[in-house]
């Protein structure tokens, strides 16, 4: 990018004008004591770097970043007027592991369909925040305002046919976790190869620690835990097991494996529906690479974290086959090492939406590696450990 088109976007993203904006909003102005400026920072100046904005993407990336700051604000003010939300129990969810498209989303929405879990309604993590103007016993005005996201699929029809999202269906908590601003679920929104690499050069305990917070938080919001352990799936976590087990030390890990020779060009084409929010077209070669890249350094972090935490007995490994045609089999097994007991009724909502949530609903994901500029050797190379590690992924 030319030192003028990055001044005019360093310009036009100011870390300082974004937080007055998000105090004036709220009317609040206490972050707490969980530092995330120098992070804000780093972000807007690597997205500057590297992202050819449009006029829409870069009002949305600063809409986001005000959203997020609000949503800080707003959580700090509910923690100090109610300190036991720190109390709230957080620490034995059941997450799901895996490259992106690997029957993850599948497994998740499943796992999340009966009353008898916590789930992550895309609603609720848009905005995990209360609003001030929300009447008990009226619809929460979070719904209506998730309406507004620029991810919602209906009118996406890449993202559509990859990953439908709606406002009150269950969706993996990335969004969460870019509200620390130092987590790499921006790169599935912005082409940011800068971005990534200072991510992954740096410790990400206090980005798990955060989310663990708002996690307690929202917890508390629905009432407290009542027995009702976090189905959580962000693809991201392969490349933090140490953090993530700090965080959440009885966690039921489970993992579902895919031969990346399909997920990172089914992948790929999800995210060429997701920069262009943001971000004017960039070549499908550089997306290719960037995706290749990315998931497999993740994937090289988590075989090596896998053997030195000792942790092939605790992750549940399952195949993306079983979840497509025999998805109950992999759950009961899931609920078997949680020690927890499915009871009818939360098996006929597991298969109901089995049954109603036909692959292709939302219409065909056609994808190839020659469309991003891959091939089968390069993909073999990079995850090498990986497919040595697991039979090849299949």
């Amino acid at each position: 990018m030319s030192s003028e088109r990055y001044s005019e976007i360093r310009s036009a993203l100011d870390a300082d004008s974004l937080i007055q904006t998000a105090k004036e909003k709220s009317g609040l102005s206490d972050f707490g004591d969980q530092p995330f400026y120098p992070a804000l920072c780093q972000l807007i100046d690597c997205a500057a770097r590297d992202v050819d904005f449009h006029a829409q993407g870069i009002q949305a990336f600063k809409n986001d970043i005000v959203r997020h700051l609000i949503n800080r604000l707003r959580m700090q003010n509910d923690i100090n007027d109610h300190p036991e939300i720190l109390d709230e129990d957080v620490s034995d969810p059941i997450i799901i592991l895996g490259l992106g498209r690997s029957g993850t989303t599948k497994l998740h929405k499943m796992l999340s369909a009966p009353d008898s879990v916590q789930k992550t309604l895309f609603w609720r993590i848009w905005n995990p925040a209360r609003f001030p103007d929300a009447m008990p016993g009226k619809p929460d005005p979070r719904i209506a305002a998730a309406g507004s996201s620029n991810i919602l699929s209906a009118e996406n029809p890449v993202l559509n046919a990859a990953h439908h999202v709606e406002q009150q269906e269950v969706e993996e908590e990335w969004i969460l976790y870019m509200s620390t601003f130092a987590d790499w679920s921006w790169v599935q929104v912005l082409p940011s190869p800068s971005y990534f690499d200072w991510v992954m050069s740096r410790p990400s305990i206090e980005v798990f620690r955060y989310v663990k917070t708002i996690l307690q938080y929202l917890q508390w919001q629905d009432g407290g835990k009542r027995s009702r352990p976090w189905v959580l799936k962000a693809v991201g976590y392969i490349a933090h097991m140490d953090s993530l087990l700090a965080c959440y030390p009885n966690a039921t890990l489970v993992h579902a494996h895919r031969d990346p020779l399909d997920t990172i060009p089914s992948y790929s084409k999800m995210v060429s529906g997701l920069w262009p929010l943001y971000a004017n077209p960039v070549a499908p070669k550089f997306l290719g690479a960037e995706m290749l890249r990315t998931w497999s350094t993740a994937m090289e972090r988590y075989v090596e974290a896998r053997e030195r935490l000792r942790l092939n007995d605790r992750i549940l490994d399952v195949r993306y086959e079983q979840i497509r045609s025999d998805p109950m089999t992999a759950i009961r097994a899931i609920y078997q090492r949680a020690g927890r007991t499915i009871n009818r009724e939360a098996e006929q909502k597991m298969m109901d939406w089995h049954n109603d949530n036909e692959q292709g609903r939302y219409g065909k994901h056609d994808y190839s590696l020659d469309e991003f500029g891959l091939n089968e050797a390069a993909i073999r190379n990079a995850f090498a450990g990986y497919l040595n590690k697991f039979s090849n992924g299949k």
